[in-house]
């Protein structure tokens, strides 16, 4: 897959000070979205949006794990998957064919989960020995949801619904450095929410990541844009 030098340090792709997280992220141009998702679930939608159809194909498909992953870490990363509410595990099912699994270190100092952006998908790297290690399996959920809610972001989730979503996180709290707590980003914002979403698991004694505050409302009812898209998919 080409890659663009377009990544996201999500919520555990994060550089580690001291124990904790500090976010580091370089950007690049989005990469063919159309008002915010790459692709369309439907014909009709993809043709009046002037965005891509998600290719039955590819929606079939599965992750695709790089030869170099051991079988014991190509399952945690599964395992972490099926830890996730039904929704999320709907949504991860569209966009699986998209991603290109890697484990080992991510190539920036100290961060646990990279995504990178490409064509035509996505290639998601964690640092499993070093996550697991740190935070031990709930953290290994914790960074591989993070890592494939910036998958669904960018593939599926347009404008109007990231918009809503994010109103729903609180802003300016815990602002630090100027990309943590409420200042950091909306893809990150975003993606600790959607893994925390996605575990029913506000993040309690759990330290790791953009330290962004949970969602006002309670957890299910800040996903119910996502479980609506869940059951359209």
């Amino acid at each position: 897959m080409e890659l663009s030098p377009r990544i996201y340090l999500p919520l555990l792709v994060s550089l580690f000070t001291a124990g904790r997280s500090l976010s580091a992220e370089r950007s690049a141009p989005q990469l063919s979205e159309v008002a915010g998702a790459r692709y369309r679930l439907d014909a009709a939608s993809a043709k009046s949006s002037g965005a891509r159809l998600l290719a039955p194909g590819v929606r079939r498909a599965g992750f695709r794990f790089a030869p170099t992953v051991a079988p014991a870490d190509r399952q945690a990363f599964l395992d972490a998957v099926a830890s996730a509410r039904p929704e999320a595990r709907r949504l991860i099912a569209v966009v699986d064919g998209l991603v290109d699994v890697r484990i080992g270190p991510t190539g920036t100092p100290g961060a646990i989960g990279l995504t990178e952006d490409g064509e035509p998908g996505f290639r998601v790297t964690i640092d499993l020995g070093l996550v697991l290690a740190r935070y031990g399996p709930r953290g290994v959920e914790r960074t591989v949801l993070h890592e494939l809610g910036h998958v669904i972001d960018h593939a599926l989730l347009t404008d109007d619904v990231t918009a809503a979503l994010d109103a729903g996180i609180p802003a300016g709290l815990g602002c630090e450095e100027g990309k943590l707590g409420g200042c950091a980003n909306r893809e990150e914002r975003f993606a600790e929410s959607f893994a925390k979403w996605a575990l029913d698991d506000i993040g309690v004694n759990l330290e790791i990541g953009y330290k962004v505050p949970p969602p006002s409302p309670p957890l299910a009812v800040w996903g119910a844009p996502l479980a609506r898209l869940a059951a359209t998919a």
